[in-house]
């Protein structure tokens, strides 16, 4: 994703002005009518924050006082503030499911593009649940704790998946639910969802062993997505054998038990196979990983394909502290989920805009954009993302990128952390502690 990264950054605006059109909103609910009945007059009247102005407004980057943030987009696109009840009442319009589809098509255009950097012709995708801290009001809690069989504390919380190309840095999928949820459920109904234009691309899933599950297994092969998951003891007898044997390769059929077999036949029907063909290697002493890529090295002198999971977690790790997607603006279900994909469309923006800034830097060693202060800079400028002409666009594009390429860090390979292990959730957001501010 070089050359074309400005054609994907115009594709990115065109996006989000095509859903600021009071017409595919109207789409939107005429396709989706669980999202209830379009209301069409709240927009057409002549109102102080018409849709093209609130899609914006609601993707803006935004984690202090609503009040504040209400003022400072007023500044930025040159009209009368809106006090936080209209904007309240107006946002109540937007299903949470239209910034989803957004989010999708976004997605499509990033990849409808040349130059999608590939790992021996496969797109490689990672993926990981985490958990994360809501507002803590009886009604939050009653949603999302609902079914909580782990922990007693009180805390309000959720469960969820990001899907991650890890070398492309876009976030593909991404949700937010009950606690009480499986993070296996959760992922295959985010894959369900992939847009047409990443299945084309032979697409390898890298998993954690806690995703080691043959009802997992089974829908990776129904759908053709490739998988290279850690194995996990006791998961089967023959891949238990491998490991004990100090072997480094070896190919194997793993026929799980009939309990096995009939939950998966009832999930996914009676003609999916229930015999899965992998290749199981031993990447170090401590991992082995099952997978269905034949004839590829996992391994790359001291690295190996299965630690590129890691990405996955430091996104996660950003969209927590610097995206601050844990701050919501409300305790509303509905905005809440307004809040949580608007983050994540801005995680793919910020990832595009430092990819092209990044492209106008000539360095003699290895650095990258600062995201914290690209995130700062796009805010600034975020009215780059509303009604600019093409002109204007270009130039206010050029000036954010010029910002961006002025503030970098060095890449230091292999340098690390010791990795710090929580045994309880805490009652509040997620906190790692750093040398900085965070810019929004």
């Amino acid at each position: 994703m070089s050359a074309n990264t400005s054609t994907i950054v115009n594709a990115l605006k065109y996006e989000i002005v095509k859903y600021s059109r009071l017409e595919t909103l109207k789409k939107f609910y005429t396709s989706h009518p669980e999202s209830g009945k379009f209301e069409e007059s709240c927009f057409t009247r002549n109102r102080r924050l018409p849709l093209q102005d609130l899609l914006p407004l609601l993707l803006y980057p935004r984690a202090k006082s609503t009040d504040i943030e209400l003022l400072e987009f007023s500044h930025l696109i040159g009209k009368p503030n809106v006090n936080k009840s209209d904007f309240s009442k107006r946002r109540r319009l937007i299903p949470a499911d239209y910034l989803k589809a957004l989010h999708r098509d976004i997605v499509s255009d990033i990849y409808a593009g040349s130059n999608i950097s590939m790992w021996h012709g496969h797109l490689l995708l990672a993926a990981d649940g985490t958990t994360y801290s809501l507002p803590n009001t009886p009604s939050i809690k009653k949603i999302f704790l609902e079914g909580r069989k782990t922990g007693r504390g009180e805390q309000a919380l959720a469960r969820g998946v990001v899907v991650k190309d890890v070398y492309n840095d876009v976030v593909l999928a991404s949700n937010m639910e009950c606690y009480g949820r499986d993070e296996i459920a959760l992922l295959i109904e985010e894959l369900k969802q992939l847009p047409d234009t990443v299945g084309t691309m032979s697409p390898v899933l890298i998993l954690d062993r806690k995703f080691c599950a043959y009802t997992l297994l089974a829908a990776l092969i129904q759908w053709d997505l490739g998988f290279i998951i850690r194995v996990k003891e006791k998961f089967n007898a023959k891949v238990d054998a491998f490991i004990a044997s100090g072997k480094t390769e070896q190919e194997l059929t793993l026929i799980p038990a009939s309990t096995t077999i009939k939950k998966i036949r009832r999930l996914y029907g009676r003609d999916v196979p229930c015999s899965f063909p992998v290749r199981v290697v031993r990447l170090s002493e401590n991992v082995v990983v099952m997978t269905s890529v034949r004839k590829v090295s996992l391994l790359d002198g001291d690295n190996d394909v299965y630690h590129l999971r890691w990405d996955d977690e430091t996104t996660i790790g950003f969209l927590k502290n610097n995206l601050q997607i844990e701050i919501f603006s409300s305790s509303r279900l509905n905005t809440m989920r307004q809040d949580f994909q608007a983050k994540t469309i801005l995680y793919n923006i910020i990832s595009v805009l430092c990819r092209r800034a990044a492209e106008l830097r000539h360095d003699e060693k290895p650095r990258k954009i600062n995201r914290n202060i690209a995130l700062g800079i796009l805010k600034l400028n975020f009215i780059l993302f509303t009604k600019t002409t093409p002109l204007q666009f270009k130039e206010f594009l050029e000036k954010v990128l010029s910002e961006m390429d002025r503030f970098t860090i060095p890449i230091r390979p292999g340098r690390h952390n010791p990795r710090v292990f929580r045994k309880t959730k805490h009652s509040g957001k997620y906190i790692t502690l750093h040398n900085y501010r965070e810019a929004i």
